[in-house]
């Protein structure tokens, strides 16, 4: 039997090919929105949670409410008038964030275990690895990755996903776009 110097060099290059694309795999957004859908498919609300950082959604959602209500206001005559603009809108945020995040708790639980083909709610993932591949669209930034895919009741849906180190993905952010649909179509507004 002849021997072949080479095939064991060639094997061990192989298998490592293969687990590192597999590491990169299991380290990429899509892989947790792969995750997420199953669990929206499963209707385990505890486990699509786990893919949502409540409070950084509800942060950066109270931000663009509380930025819109500022646009909404006339310009500030003086710097005390200002600081005093800012302190409302503080007092503001941080009221509304614990209710906005309640809400967006209370959304996802809601639209994941409600039975039925066509669940409006706060966000329908398209199911399944191809679809993942084929109708999302993911770039990356130094913060993360936006998300962004076509719904078809909801139009163009954004949002951010993001990592700490060593952690899993998670939605952190929506588009602020969204987000002001979304207000406007819940009726919520800063006064």
């Amino acid at each position: 039997m002849p021997r072949r110097p080479w095939a064991w060099p060639v094997a061990v290059t192989l298998v490592a090919l293969v687990a590192s694309t597999a590491l990169y795999t299991i380290s990429t957004p899509r892989y947790a929105l792969y995750w997420l859908g199953t669990a929206v498919e499963r209707h385990d609300a505890d486990a699509a949670l786990a893919f949502f950082d409540v409070d950084a959604i509800a942060d950066h959602a109270t931000a663009v409410l509380a930025a819109d209500y500022l646009s909404r206001q006339p310009a500030p005559a003086s710097a005390a008038e200002a600081n005093g603009r800012e302190l409302v809108v503080t007092l503001a945020r941080r009221r509304a964030r614990p209710l906005v995040a309640a809400r967006i708790r209370s959304e996802i639980e809601r639209s994941i275990t409600r039975s039925g083909g066509d669940r409006p709610g706060l966000i329908r993932l398209p199911v399944g690895a191809l679809a993942l591949v084929t109708g999302v669209t993911v770039s990356r930034d130094a913060a993360g990755s936006w998300i962004s895919y076509q719904d078809p009741t909801q139009g163009l849906v954004r949002f951010r996903m993001a990592r700490d180190a060593g952690g899993p993905w998670k939605i952190t952010e929506f588009d602020p776009d969204w987000v002001r649909r979304r207000a406007r179509e819940e009726g919520i507004r800063l006064h």
